[in-house]
């Protein structure tokens, strides 16, 4: 199948609303795009606020592929991944600037927002999250998700707090770290 040169937000869209429920490979082979870029774009626009990802969870003991859907707004609908309105000024809402109740609430934020990090960011980061849920303990690859960084940066970061005593070991297999009370 040729594939194209260029595929827009809104055929994505598109896709996703004619097949609810889709994984990243059906979509790429509805689509006639590659897979990878049909995964990086449906995660640009699911930052976008654009859809929304549903996990696979477990099958037979393997990771199930994520499930994919358009959110139902008239605003989201009609908003590229940058966030301005299509065919308008940027602030310009479509259907008279009439949200459906799902378009109100506010899409959260992630922890935090990827790019680089200044010095002693990284640990300023696994700190505050660690000190905002004391009775927990995580691994390097559980906060590696949540703050969306480098497990490895996090594992390190986290061997040099626990030598400066700001979070301790909990388990060593897996490794598991708390914060220090």
């Amino acid at each position: 199948m040729a594939r194209p040169l260029q595929i827009t937000d809104d055929e994505i869209l598109d896709g996703l609303t004619a097949r609810p429920e889709v994984t990243s490979a059906e979509l790429s082979d509805a689509l006639g795009i590659g897979q990878s870029t049909a995964g990086k774009r449906l995660a640009a626009l699911e930052a976008a606020g654009s859809v929304r990802r549903t996990s696979g969870g477990r099958e037979a003991g393997r990771r199930a592929p994520d499930r994919w859907s358009a959110v139902a707004t008239t605003e989201v609908a009609a908003t590229d991944v940058t966030g301005g309105a299509l065919g308008g000024e940027p602030g310009d809402e479509p259907g008279g600037g009439e949200l459906l109740p799902a378009a109100r609430e506010e899409t959260p934020e992630p922890l935090a927002a990827a790019g680089r990090l200044g010095r002693g960011e990284l640990g300023s980061l696994v700190r505050d999250y660690l000190a905002a849920r004391p009775g927990e303990s995580f691994g390097p690859a559980a906060l590696g998700k949540a703050l969306y960084r480098s497990q490895g940066a996090i594992s390190n970061s986290l061997a040099t707090m626990a030598a400066r005593g700001e979070v301790v070991l909990v388990g060593d297999k897996p490794r598991r770290y708390r914060i220090a009370s």
